[in-house]
């Protein structure tokens, strides 16, 4: 599997109108969730989409969840159907672009990353969003049923989501300086 989503990876990075497509609807669906996440507080006593909330904490879940209306129950089942594609598409994105900037700039490390099919270790983030959509979505079905468990572990996959996102993004920027400091020097010494 990780090979095939490698593949997809580089793939759309040697194809423009792929990663344009990808572009799109990364762009798209995060769109969509700003949109939702805009309204959603009027029908959830005031309280935003739990992925919007970076500083979240367990024992904030369920009293967040009281509040909620039945508008902002389907408000959040849109939310999380959305947010089951952005992650997938934002972290084709970062990894085609990782792809396709080490390819110019940095080949022997791209073909290193590539040889191991590590390059999907940047769609970490998309990971454990999922897990976070679906610890969420439990707790707010079950709900006035508690789970404990439930809160902890959509806290520590958004922890863990924000983690790898910024590390994925951290090395989308290295690899799009090194392939620019690459293309530099090599019209330099023209």
């Amino acid at each position: 599997m990780l090979g095939r989503l490698q593949d997809l990876a580089i793939r759309i990075s040697r194809t423009w109108w792929q990663y344009l497509v990808v572009l799109f609807l990364f762009i798209g669906s995060l769109q969509a969730l700003m949109r939702i996440g805009e309204r959603f507080p009027d029908y959830a006593g005031g309280a935003a989409p739990f992925d919007l909330q970076n500083g979240l904490q367990a024992v904030q879940v369920y009293p967040q969840i009281a509040g909620y209306t039945e508008q902002a129950r389907e408000l959040y089942y849109a939310f999380t159907l959305i947010d089951y594609a952005f992650p997938f598409f934002a972290g084709l994105f970062i990894t085609a672009t990782v792809a396709f900037a080490l390819r110019y700039g940095a080949p022997r490390l791209y073909a290193a990353l590539v040889a191991r099919k590590l390059l999907p270790v940047l769609m970490l983030a998309t990971a454990f969003d999922w897990l976070e959509n679906a610890a969420a979505l439990s707790a707010i079905v079950m709900y006035p049923g508690e789970v404990g468990w439930l809160p902890v572990l959509l806290v520590a996959a958004k922890k863990a989501k924000l983690g790898f996102s910024l590390a994925s993004n951290g090395a989308m920027l290295l690899a799009l300086l090194t392939a620019a400091g690459s293309w530099l020097a090599r019209r330099i010494r023209r």
